[in-house]
């Protein structure tokens, strides 16, 4: 009875239809687009550049036994221009860098791309095979449940009870799940009620990714292709390389590779709503959709594979960016891999490499300040 009554929760609302945080800025007018360059330009008249100066040393203070920083390059996109760029030594503006669970935000716009095309149904069950027998209660989980990360499934990532080698996220890409990750992601059994309770799953992301490439079909090279004729090619993130298991699938969760500004004119793509230069690529409303707090009773930082920068509900959270604009939502990934898309400060920034040195929580602290220190925007 509980099951059922999480499920008729679940599917009698989703947040599709709740209050979008901002609105998304429009592209400057006359202003070339970043498909083949990036147009350069110079930090805002008024922007304090010794706080600004200070937060970016911050960031490239922590160096690890290797004597490289953790940080290894920081970008800074306002207005539609670079305004800073900075990567350190032995890396350049050549260098790709990975992704890891940036990759659930791309895997987000393959979804999205399929819905823009009619292709997908984000309330239509979940097609998984081993799912589909009578009475199997996990044939109601829907799409929208799994972009949300809240199917109710054993599958979440399971960082800080211990053991990490023993971490689900751990077995699913580097142990007994990652020659086949989806089939191992979704040989488990629901814990909660389905749409109820919000749990970060990488398992998730690769049963999207999955489904989404058998839509596609053509396995890896379809999935390779489609991906850079619908999304990568259009907005000239021509270095990005996504990786697939040996089952052929798009490992969605954890693994695509890029170079700095490509990252940026990811974020640069929400940050204009899901057009690019007068293309639409994501659907209209995806972007908002994506930015909003999921409806799952414990969650209060995640939309739809983006992690929103508000409150935290419980203890499995945590602030996305402190000290950063409320209105902002962010792609991240481990070792603080971070595209921050800050709407009310039209601005997108990109941090890229590891936390060998300095802890998490510690190497974030930066970054929010320095978003936050451009101008609010005025105008529509």
């Amino acid at each position: 009875m509980l099951l059922a009554a999480g499920i008729l929760l679940a599917l009698a609302g989703s947040h599709a239809s709740a209050e979008p945080r901002g609105d998304l800025p429009a592209h400057p007018a006359g202003l070339e687009w970043p498909t083949r360059a990036w147009p350069r330009g110079e930090l805002p008249v008024g922007l304090d550049r010794r706080a600004f100066d200070a937060q970016v040393e911050r960031l490239f203070a922590g160096r690890s036994r290797s004597g490289i920083p953790d940080t290894r390059a920081l970008i800074v996109v306002h207005d539609g221009r670079v305004v800073f760029e900075r990567y350190a030594e032995g890396f350049d503006a050549s260098s790709r860098f990975q992704s890891w669970s940036m990759a659930k935000s791309v895997t987000n716009a393959f979804v999205g791309i399929l819905k823009r095309q009619g292709r997908i149904d984000l309330d239509e069950p979940a097609p998984i095979a081993r799912w589909q027998a009578a009475g199997d209660p996990r044939r109601e989980i829907r799409l929208r449940h799994l972009l949300e990360m809240r199917s109710g499934l054993d599958n979440g990532d399971g960082f800080g009870r211990g053991d990490l080698s023993r971490a689900f996220v751990s077995r699913l890409l580097f142990g007994e799940g990652s020659r086949a990750p989806a089939d191992y992601a979704a040989a488990v059994e629901l814990i909660h009620p389905i749409g109820t309770r919000w749990a970060y799953s990488t398992g998730s992301s690769i049963l999207l990714a999955s489904i989404a490439g058998e839509i596609v079909g053509g396995g890896a090279q379809g999935t390779r292709d489609f991906l850079r004729q619908e999304l990568f090619e259009p907005i000239g993130m021509r270095s990005a390389q996504p990786e697939f298991a040996l089952s052929g699938e798009f490992v969605g969760g954890a693994y695509v590779h890029a170079i700095a500004r490509d990252w940026a004119r990811f974020g640069y793509l929400y940050l204009r709503d899901g057009v690019w230069d007068g293309r639409r690529i994501l659907p209209e409303g995806w972007v908002d959709y994506s930015r909003t707090p999921n409806p799952a009773r414990n969650n209060g930082v995640y939309g739809a594979h983006f992690w929103v920068n508000a409150r935290p509900k419980d203890e499995s959270q945590f602030e996305v960016l402190p000290g950063g604009p409320p209105t902002a939502f962010a792609a991240e990934g481990s070792g603080f891999q971070m595209v921050v898309i800050a709407p009310s400060r039209a601005l997108v920034a990109v941090r890229l490499g590891l936390d060998q040195a300095t802890p998490y929580p510690e190497i974030k602290q930066p970054l929010g300040p320095l978003v936050s220190a451009f101008p609010e925007r005025s105008g529509p």
